[in-house]
């Protein structure tokens, strides 16, 4: 094995477990289907294209890996590195659109500012989870004692001591 092949194996080992990281957060149904569909797409196409002649010679015209195995594990690991990003671009939409941020904005952020540094924003500045209204369904904040749609009181975790109910 050679030195360029061990590298590209540890990374294709780390893009794997980031990839299965945010795969996890689609239980949560979080990450919206698009994002998996094109992510699962990118892998197989990658490989492809480093494999055939024309990514063969791209490679070898940059000085490494002109072999079929170089190649495939090449292909194999940028595969699996823009499926994490998609993944990561469909995590951000949808956790922002939980969060009733503006989606879209959030993703080409990420998408256009360099090195992750879109995706750190986000998870800097991105808002609280919200939950229905106990009366009027409208979005609150969790912990909110009362609605600022309706004014309704929230029911509260704590429970509310009485006269009767009071113990000395």
């Amino acid at each position: 094995m050679t030195e360029q092949s061990a590298v590209l194996l540890i990374a294709f080992l780390a893009a794997l477990f980031v990839t299965a990281l945010l795969l996890r957060t689609a239980r949560r149904k979080v990450l919206r289907r698009p994002a998996m569909v094109i992510a699962a797409l990118a892998v197989p196409a990658w490989v492809l294209y480093f494999v055939s002649i024309q990514g063969r010679s791209l490679l070898a015209a940059r000085g490494f890996l002109s072999s079929m195995p170089d190649a495939f594990w090449f292909g194999l690991t940028f595969g699996v590195f823009t499926a994490a990003f998609f993944l990561a671009l469909g995590y951000i939409y949808g956790d922002a659109t939980r969060r009733q941020m503006p989606a879209w904005a959030w993703v080409i952020a990420a998408f256009l500012i360099p090195n992750l540094i879109g995706f750190i924003l986000f998870f800097l500045l991105r808002g609280p989870l919200l939950g229905p209204c106990a009366s009027c369904g409208k979005p609150i904040r969790g912990g909110e004692a009362f609605c600022s749609h309706c004014g309704c009181s929230q029911s509260s975790n704590i429970p509310h001591i009485s006269a009767e109910n009071r113990t000395i």
